[in-house]
């Protein structure tokens, strides 16, 4: 394809992820927002799953501020 854009263009947020904070992002919906349950599937603590989530929470509110 050579098909080309031109242009200042805002990414929406979810844009700016990484693919593995996109991919914890649907998993924690999945989830119903149970991080003992994403824990689980994750193979790791509790605590692990929820310092991940304060880091995604973080970044998130960071974007916004741009």
């Amino acid at each position: 394809c050579t098909t080309e854009m031109k242009g200042n263009f805002r990414l929406p947020m979810f844009m700016k992820l990484t693919h593995d904070e996109q991919r914890f992002m649907v998993d924690f919906l999945r989830s119903s927002g149970s991080l003992k349950d994403m824990a689980a599937s994750m193979g790791v603590s509790y605590p692990t799953v929820r310092n991940y989530l304060n880091e995604l929470i973080a970044k998130v509110n960071r974007l916004e501020e741009e």
